[in-house]
């Protein structure tokens, strides 16, 4: 789950500046798996990725999606809206 403040969201309506922090991941599962996988594309340890770090929308999306890949076994889900 994420927390996202109404300051924030009110940001991401106008502005379109949605970011999410490491820390603001609250599922430790997923903060770890987050880190691991972002760790894996930077190419340092998890350790070395700060709790502030920020990825934009897209970027979340990217790297979810590749978790999701990695867990399947690289075949591709089917999707119902093709």
């Amino acid at each position: 789950m994420l927390e996202f403040s109404p300051w924030r969201y009110r940001l991401c309506n106008v502005y379109y500046l949605c970011m999410v922090r490491i820390r603001e991941i609250l599922d430790p599962d997923l903060r770890q798996k987050i880190l691991a996988a972002l760790a894996e594309r930077r190419g340092c340890s998890p350790s070395g990725i700060p709790e502030w770090f920020e990825l934009d929308d897209a970027d979340f999306v990217d790297l979810l999606q590749d978790m999701k890949l990695a867990e399947s076994g690289g075949m591709e889900a089917d999707d119902p809206r093709m």
